[in-house]
C-alpha cells in the first residue's frame, strides 16, 4: 500500500510539472514579439507620408499621396508582406516599389475594387500574386485598364485565404460607393480593411449614386456600414482607402454614415442647404458639403462635377 502510495503521489507530480512546462510554453507563445528591425526611409516616398504601427507579431505601414487621400497599407509578418490597395501611378507606384523592396520580403497584393485609384501602381508589381473578394476579382480580369497593367489573372476568394501567413476573410457591400465593394479582416489580430466603404476625415466618392435610377446606393452604403460597424466596433485598427487608419473603429464609421446621410438630403432635396432653399446643381452640392465638413480633405468629392473626366462630361446623374 506504501508502495501505491508513493507511486500514484509520483504520477501526479509528474503531471504537475508537464502542465506546468505546457504552460510556460503557451506563455512564451503568446508574448513572441518579432524583431522588425528599423521601417525603411520615409524618404522613400517624396509623393506622401508614411506612417508605422508595430505590434507583437505585425507591422503596418501607411502610405498616403499627398496630393490626394490615396492610401496603400502594407501588412508586415516576419516573413512577407501584404499590400492592400496599390495607389494611383506612375511616381507614387515608383516610391511604392522602391519602399517595399527595401522592406525586402515575399509578397502579395490585395485589391478591395476596382476603381483605378486603387490598383494604378499595378504595373510595377506584376511578380506578385493578386488576390480580391470574387466579384470584385471578376471584374478586374475583365476590365481592360487593368489588365493592361497586371496580365495575370487575380485570385478570387469566397470567404476565407491564407496569404502571407495571415487568414484574411473576404466580403463585399454591392452598390455601394461601386458596384462591388470588398472589404477584408483579419481576427486574429483585429483589423480590418474597409477600402473605400470608410473614409477617413476626407470627401467620399458620389459620383456613382445615382438615386433616380431606382435603387438608393447611399442606402445600401449605409446599410452596409451598419453591419461593419457591429462587426467590427471593437477592432484594434481600421485601415481605410483613403487617408490612413483609425484605431477608433466604431467612431470613424459613424462619421461615415452622417456624412452620407447628408449627402443623400442635399441630393434628393430632402435637406436645406445654409442659406435656405434646397441643392439644385452639383456645384452646390459640393459647396454645402464642404461647409458642413470644412475640414475633410477633397477626396473624391469634385469627380462628381461637370467636365471632371472629360469634355462634355455631365457629371454624377443626380437630378
Amino acid at each position: 500500500m506504501k508502495y501505491f502510495k508513493l507511486k500514484f503521489i509520483a504520477i501526479i507530480m509528474l503531471a504537475f510539472t508537464v502542465f506546468s512546462c505546457s504552460n510556460d510554453d503557451d506563455d512564451s507563445n503568446s508574448q513572441h514579439v518579432i524583431d522588425f528591425g528599423i521601417a525603411p526611409s520615409s524618404s522613400i516616398i517624396t509623393t506622401g507620408s508614411v506612417n508605422v504601427i508595430t505590434e507583437n507579431t505585425v507591422r503596418y505601414h501607411t502610405i498616403n499621396f499627398d496630393t490626394a487621400p490615396y492610401t496603400v497599407t502594407i501588412v508586415e509578418t516576419e516573413n512577407n508582406v501584404v499590400l492592400v490597395d496599390l495607389g494611383p501611378a506612375p511616381v507614387f507606384a515608383n516610391e511604392l516599389e522602391a519602399y517595399v523592396d527595401a522592406i525586402n520580403k515575399s509578397g502579395a497584393v490585395i485589391i478591395t475594387h476596382n476603381h483605378g485609384d486603387h490598383y494604378g501602381g499595378a504595373a510595377n508589381f506584376t511578380d506578385l500574386d493578386f488576390y480580391a473578394e470574387s466579384t470584385v476579382a471578376a471584374e478586374l480580369n475583365n476590365t481592360v485598364d487593368f489588365t493592361n497593367l497586371y496580365p495575370n489573372n487575380v485570385i478570387g476568394v469566397t470567404g476565407s485565404q491564407e496569404i502571407g501567413g495571415l487568414t484574411f476573410i473576404f466580403d463585399k457591400v454591392s452598390n455601394a460607393e461601386t458596384g462591388e465593394n470588398g472589404y477584408i479582416y483579419n481576427e486574429e489580430h483585429k483589423v480590418v480593411f474597409a477600402g473605400d466603404l470608410v473614409y477617413n476625415l476626407s470627401h467620399p466618392y458620389l459620383r456613382e449614386y445615382t438615386p433616380n435610377s431606382g435603387e438608393d446606393e447611399i442606402n445600401n452604403w449605409i446599410a452596409g456600414l451598419n453591419i461593419l460597424k457591429v462587426n467590427f466596433a471593437n477592432y484594434n485598427h481600421l485601415f481605410v482607402g483613403h487617408n490612413g487608419s483609425r484605431s477608433d473603429v466604431g467612431t470613424a464609421i459613424d462619421e461615415n454614415i452622417d456624412y452620407l446621410q447628408n449627402a443623400q438630403g442635399i441630393i434628393k432635396g430632402t435637406q436645406t442647404i445654409t442659406g435656405g432653399g434646397t441643392a439644385t446643381t452639383h456645384q452646390e452640392v459640393i459647396d454645402e458639403l464642404e461647409v458642413l465638413y470644412p475640414t475633410y480633405l477633397d477626396g473624391g468629392l469634385y469627380l462628381s462635377l461637370p467636365e471632371a473626366f472629360f469634355p462634355g462630361d455631365l457629371g454624377a446623374d443626380w437630378f
